[in-house]
């Protein structure tokens, strides 16, 4: 994985920071996490470059900060209920992903300096003002998929030129939902696709839209950005391999476990940088003058393995623009 380099200048502390405050007390901070994953392993692929990011930064587990994490496994009421918990833990730092796990942080406080990775649209989706000066109590680094979504729909089209009917899978209760489809639904006009929207809440409506795309001569599977897409991404992989759908999916992760190509930030990185924001809070910056990080750039990434089981074969030119070929 190459490292994005995108945010600088992470130094300086202002008066009375936490970690004074805490060396003074003779306590050490406490930074809690709420994953969306079932467990460690799970989020592994997320947590460890965000730990190698705090340990670069001289932050290490049980040493010099404590670690409270929290997994709720994709259970809906789990959420709120885990929030909560860490809120009444009295962390100095809450950190989350997009989605579910950051809107839970954001409904159980208001005053604990929060720092989400991945959002799509923090500002569209009410989490910041801006992106230059959030204010509240929220800031962190966004993937864009929202402004994404369109480039992943052209370059669908020039990766497999046959295409012209798409499905898109969505999961309609995750708050960037409508933002994301409006986004796909100009980006379709323009290209000249036409598209049928599947909405999803669960792994096994995932199986059954399949067969239903399969059923109806789909050809190209364009899942939004969402945390249960993520989540079930290799189940996603494999039935787009049963039901031989084209899957362009939001993050070279997908690409990793079979699907055929990708577009998207680099979620290990984003977590990795988000150690800077956490190290900014805990020498007193206030979260809510910390400007929202943008990825500057994104990975197209192709797994031929799938290609040839499809019978696809990916024009030279759009190889020669990837920045991973899974052979």
């Amino acid at each position: 994985m190459r490292r994005r380099e995108f945010i600088a200048g992470f130094g300086g502390a202002v008066a009375w920071p936490i970690l004074a405050k805490a060396q003074q007390s003779g306590r050490i901070p406490v930074v809690g996490i709420l994953w969306h994953y079932a467990d460690a392993e799970g989020a592994a692929h997320l947590r460890l470059p965000l730990l190698k990011g705090l340990a670069e930064l001289g932050y290490i587990p049980g040493k010099t900060f404590i670690l409270e994490e929290r997994y709720a496994n994709e259970v809906p009421e789990r959420y709120d209920a885990l929030a909560t918990e860490l809120v009444n833990l009295k962390v100095d730092v809450l950190v989350a992903g997009g989605g579910s796990p950051i809107f839970a942080l954001h409904q159980a406080t208001s005053t604990i300096p929060t720092v989400f990775v991945g959002v799509s649209d923090p500002v569209a989706v009410h989490l910041a003002s801006s992106l230059s000066k959030p204010g509240g109590n929220l800031s962190g680094l966004t993937q864009m998929n929202i402004e994404s979504s369109a480039k992943r729909l052209l370059l669908l089209q020039q990766a497999i030129p046959t295409v012209s009917h798409v499905a898109l899978l969505r999961e309609p209760t995750n708050p960037t939902a409508p933002f994301e489809l409006s986004q796909f639904s100009s980006a379709a006009r323009e290209l000249g696709l036409s598209y049928d929207v599947f909405d999803v809440s669960t792994g096994n409506d995932i199986d059954q839209v399949f067969q239903k795309m399969e059923e109806q001569h789909f050809q190209a599977v364009v899942p939004f950005a969402a945390n249960l897409m993520f989540t079930e991404k290799k189940r996603i992989s494999a039935l787009g391999l049963k039901h031989r759908l084209a899957v362009m999916a939001p993050s070279k992760s997908f690409v990793e476990v079979g699907t055929l190509l990708s577009y998207g930030a680099d979620f290990p990185t984003l977590w990795h940088l988000a150690a800077y924001f956490i190290d900014k809070i805990l020498k007193g910056e206030s979260v809510g003058d910390i400007p929202i990080q943008r990825p500057t750039k994104f990975e197209l990434c192709f797994n031929l393995r799938t290609a040839k089981v499809l019978g696809i074969e990916i024009p030279p030119a759009m190889l020669a623009l990837a920045d991973e070929v899974i052979e």
